[in-house]
């Protein structure tokens, strides 16, 4: 068998020579050698390492085994410790070298601090890359969180107009009434019809058509306040607008987009009273829009109960 290094141990004060004897007398017996000789040679070696080490030499002391016996070395010197009773396997060898290995890495100060710096500097590193990881895992959510309000955007937004389409305009309803009630604050429904639609489709072709709702479109935007009240188409030439404002103020939003349109859309206006529902909202503004169809179109009715009040603006 060649020969294994068992242990390298630096020997710079009593204490490491103390662990030195611990760990040759651990090989020993673990390598099943002679202890009687092994004590004598090692107490030896131990004498004159205190020599040299009172003489500034601080020896580094290396274990090893031949596959008969235990030898210790430092510098030029090689002193036998003691034969072994059988050749110990391979393995027994490698495994008693990484636990003496481990022992003195566990109790020596110098490996100690280099431990620690190299530990400290992983750490580090291992910080500065968990930064940039999370750095990059928030910018990735970011995104996501952006594609996934754009999805939404697109999903609830009529592609012709860019209003709220239909089935944003239900669930933005629900939502604003239930809120508004609980919250006792003001709020309105406006249902928009543009009169003789199909007349002008009819007449003047569907590209026209597609311009005229786009002229609706920004004329209701151009009525609302911005972030505030809610523009909705919720059919071919049907659009809705949900007001955060008391009725006079819709009023006035009607009047607003009735006077951009020339005159040419009925409107019905309708006040959120404390027992609503969306179902009774939404059918008195729609008696206001019917009335104000009724009464000759071009103009804006006020839901007020049983009685319907029109308020003329343009042309019918």
């Amino acid at each position: 068998m060649s020969t294994k290094t068992l242990l390298n141990l630096s020997t710079l004060v009593e204490p490491d020579r103390q662990r030195l004897a611990r760990f040759v007398m651990e090989a020993v017996r673990d390598l099943d050698g002679h202890l009687f000789p092994a004590v004598q040679a090692l107490l030896g070696a131990l004498a004159e390492l205190r020599t040299a080490a009172d003489a500034g030499h601080h020896a580094s002391v290396v274990l090893e085994c031949d596959g008969e016996r235990l030898w210790l070395g430092w510098d030029e010197q090689r002193r036998e410790l003691t034969r072994l009773r059988h050749d110990p396997a391979p393995e027994q060898i490698e495994a008693l070298a990484e636990r003496l290995r481990a022992a003195s890495e566990a109790t020596d100060p110098g490996l100690l601090r280099r431990r620690n710096r190299q530990i400290a500097a992983e750490l580090e590193l291992a910080q500065q890359r968990a930064a940039e990881e999370m750095a990059q895992l928030e910018q990735n959510l970011e995104r996501k969180k952006e594609e996934l309000r754009e999805s939404v955007r697109l999903a609830e937004t009529d592609s012709l107009t860019g209003l709220l389409n239909r089935g944003a305009y239900d669930e933005r309803l629900r939502d604003a009434l239930l809120r508004c009630t609980r919250q006792h604050e003001s709020l309105s429904l406006i249902l928009l019809d543009l009169d003789q639609f199909k007349a002008v489709n009819d007449t003047h072709g569907h590209q026209y058509g597609d311009a005229y709702l786009q002229r609706m479109a920004e004329a209701m935007r151009g009525a609302i306040r911005q972030h505030v009240d809610l523009a909705c188409r919720t059919g071919g030439d049907e659009f809705a607008i949900i007001a955060f404002c008391p009725v006079s103020t819709a009023q006035d939003i009607g009047q607003r987009v009735l006077a951009a349109m020339e005159g040419r859309v009925s409107i019905g206006v309708a006040a959120l009273h404390p027992e609503d529902t969306v179902d009774t909202l939404v059918g008195r503004a729609d008696a206001a829009l019917y009335e104000a169809k009724r009464a000759g179109r071009g103009r804006l009715v006020h839901a007020t109960g049983p009685a319907l009040e029109p308020s003329r603006a343009g042309t019918p």
